[in-house]
């Protein structure tokens, strides 16, 4: 008897199955993988013929198209209009080629054309951050990217490349595979090839350069623009000592070379070379190359045949390069030489002009240097954030009395340019006319890890102290992130990050990159930028700057701590613009002398001639928000929030003096060329129905110089 059922005869197991399965296609399965690997086949051989040849000028990369917001052409970068010396390897010299190799591919002679360690590790940064991030490539793949390949990353992009690099070691030796790279990559300032940095960066053969000259070059390789030694030496010069790291693990260095090469001076013996560049906007097209370097990494820039929409309007950028051509040259008697200018569409965050510096080509002046990107001390054009942070948590009201007298801040004595005071003035009155000691008191008043707070989130991303010498502009900042803050006021509290780059396209029309649309961070509501703005609009007529439009400005001058001023700006803004104005010295080595002009004579010249030759169009002003009443009790003129006007009015707290009725006209010690201000254009400064000012509290001790007001 059985226990029980038996399969049949004809019944099949169930893991044998798939075999039988396979078995039965086998012959459509046998198609199908010799479909493909022919198909691989003949892509190879395809791939094969477009190899560069290491007997030719190897240099074959497409332009790089930058374009306005309008199509009209910004810069053509083209690698044909460049710098370009075809070596040999054994005329490279001792160090470049192994300053390279430190820098870029440590194992370049001991691995294949993949290197299987650095790819899972960039493939396992890539997976765990989300996004593709890291490059693990051979100086075989780079050559890949940079001469065959267009700019993009996808894992389609990514065979493509590996197959590439399989065919080009197949086809050519390590030496010469070497030779093509160094001949072939990017240094930035037009140099294409080792060949042509040396002769660009140190003015010698690159058989001649040292150790230290030579891993300094080798260090731009990773980011031409971001590491431009112009601007960015500190970043450098990290990198330069990372690849004599690297040439000491290689053997190409002993740890005793590479400590001599580490103290060489290298900074000295750098002698860039001006390129015969064709730009309507240089520093606005290499800060392009860095976003696009960040975007799809130094290989875009290389390679070349992309085009880039930028958010640049040319017809605006001319109206900025000859403010500032002709304001430095109307400034000139007040020993100012160079100036930058930025703007930008204060709703989108698109930059619309940029101007680096007085003339890009002059190197008295240092012009490659961007000073749009240089931290300098912003002096009182910084007081709006504090005075914003007091108004948004109701420390005061514009009609609040401080108290502009000599004032010891528990040790920090802030002056002003007149070593005087305008006695008690209201809020309003004490910003208007930039003084110095109530934006100190306002600061007290608020706290100035408060003011700190906002300051950052309106766009401020440099390191600021919690400093009462802070509340007048000690902590230094960038005119790019400068702007950024003074776009918050412009759009309503509304922080847009500015940017410049709307699409990239590569050789064949297909988008690389395209910004959608903008996102918005609430840093202030309508009603609390609003208090600003209508306070500022009076600034133009308070100074007489001449202006054909209603704008809200503020001056700044910073000072040395000995009474000398390194730099002067002014910020202003409306809802179709924002626009930031530096002025001062520079020299080629970075550094600099005094001038004599205030933030006021930027407002005279170079803002005049900006604003003034702004489109008719550009003329919007605010509507006033809900939540803003206009005036309070006996100030009829002022904004306040709702709710921040209390019925009886208090009066300031121990005034020494009653304040006078218009504010005092400004002291003679100002420039010529600044008129007197117009005591009419500012409100009057009679007590109001806000709660008086408190006497000041503890603080941290001041840091850094204090910068004068204005």
């Amino acid at each position: 008897m059985s226990s029980g059922p038996v399969a049949g005869r004809g019944q099949q197991s169930p893991w044998l199955r798939p075999l039988a399965w396979l078995w039965a296609k086998k012959a459509w399965i046998s198609a199908a993988v010799g479909a493909l690997l022919i198909a691989t086949t003949l892509y190879v051989l395809w791939a094969i013929k477009d190899l560069p040849d290491p007997s030719q000028n190897v240099l074959a990369a497409g332009d790089v198209m930058v374009l306005d917001r309008n199509g009209k052409l910004i810069e053509d970068w083209s690698p044909a209009g460049h710098y370009h010396v075809t070596l040999q390897l054994k005329e490279m010299g001792p160090y470049a080629p192994k300053a390279v190799l430190a820098a870029e591919d440590r194992n370049f002679y001991n691995h294949g054309a993949i290197d299987p360690m650095s790819t899972a590790r960039a493939a396992w940064v890539d997976i765990t951050s989300g996004g593709l991030h890291q490059g693990g490539s051979t100086i075989t793949q780079q050559l890949v990217k940079i001469q065959l390949l267009t700019p993009q990353k996808s894992v389609t992009r990514k065979v493509q490349e590996i197959v590439l690099a399989i065919a080009l070691e197949q086809r050519y030796s390590k030496d010469q595979i070497l030779s093509m790279y160094l001949n072939r990559v990017y240094f930035g300032h037009g140099a294409y090839g080792v060949g042509a940095a040396a002769r660009t960066y140190f003015n010698k053969d690159a058989k001649d350069l040292s150790p230290a000259e030579a891993a300094f070059l080798a260090g731009l390789i990773q980011a031409p623009a971001a590491y431009d030694p112009k601007v960015h030496y500190e970043l450098a010069h990290e990198r330069q000592l990372y690849v004599l790291a690297g040439m000491v693990s290689t053997g190409a260095l002993s740890s005793e070379q590479a400590d001599k090469a580490a103290q060489e001076d290298v900074k000295s013996e750098l002698h860039i070379q001006s390129t015969a560049r064709q730009s309507k906007a240089p520093h606005f097209v290499d800060h392009v190359l860095v976003d696009l370097e960040k975007l799809f990494g130094s290989a875009a820039v290389q390679q070349g045949g992309i085009v880039v929409r930028t958010t640049l309007d040319l017809n605006l950028q001319q109206v900025a390069a000859a403010a500032v051509s002709n304001g430095v040259q109307d400034l000139s008697r007040f020993n100012v030489n160079n100036s930058a200018l930025l703007a930008a569409d204060p709703k989108t965050g698109e930059i619309r002009a940029w101007v680096g510096s007085a003339d890009y080509g002059n190197d008295e002046i240092g012009g490659q240097f961007d000073v749009v990107l240089s931290p300098r001390q912003p002096g009182s054009s910084f007081k709006p954030y504090v005075y914003e942070a007091a108004l948004r948590d109701h420390k005061i009201t514009w009609a609040t009395i401080l108290h502009d007298r000599l004032t010891n801040f528990n040790g920090y004595m802030p002056r002003d340019f007149d070593n005087g005071g305008m006695g008690d003035i209201k809020a309003s009155t004490a910003i208007l006319y930039s003084r110095n000691i109530p934006a100190v008191q306002v600061g007290q008043m608020e706290g100035m890890n408060n003011v700190v707070e906002l300051a950052h989130a309106m766009g401020i991303k440099s390191k600021l102290e919690p400093y009462l010498s802070t509340a007048i502009g000690a902590s230094a900042v960038t005119l790019y992130e400068h702007v950024q803050g003074y776009q918050t006021f412009a759009n309503m509290g509304q922080r847009v990050d500015l940017r410049v780059i709307n699409e990239v396209q590569d050789s064949s029309g297909h988008t690389a990159f395209k910004y959608e649309n903008p996102t918005s961070t609430t840093v202030l509501t309508p009603a609390e930028a609003f208090l600003m703005t209508d306070v500022l609009k009076h600034y133009q007529n308070t100074w007489s700057f001449g202006w054909n439009r209603q704008m809200a400005s503020k001056t700044g001058t910073s000072d040395n701590g000995k009474g000398g001023i390194p730099d002067s700006w002014i910020m202003a803004y409306n809802p179709d613009i924002v626009v930031g104005v530096w002025i001062g010295n520079t020299a080629p080595n970075g550094g600099g002398g005094l001038i004599r002009a205030y933030g006021e004579n930027v407002g005279l010249t170079i803002m005049k001639r900006f604003v003034n030759g702004l489109p008719t169009s550009m003329r919007a002003w605010y509507q006033r928000p809900p939540g803003v009443v206009q005036g309070c009790a006996g100030d009829a003129q002022d904004p306040f929030l709702q709710g921040a006007c209390t019925a009886t009015p208090s009066a300031s707290a121990s005034p020494s003096a009653s304040p006078s009725g218009s504010p005092l006209p400004v002291p003679s010690v100002l420039p010529s060329i600044l008129p007197s201000a117009s005591a009419s254009a500012s409100p009057s400064a009679s007590p109001s129905a806000s709660p008086a000012a408190s006497p000041p509290a503890a603080s941290p001790p001041a840091a850094g110089p204090q910068p004068s007001p204005s």
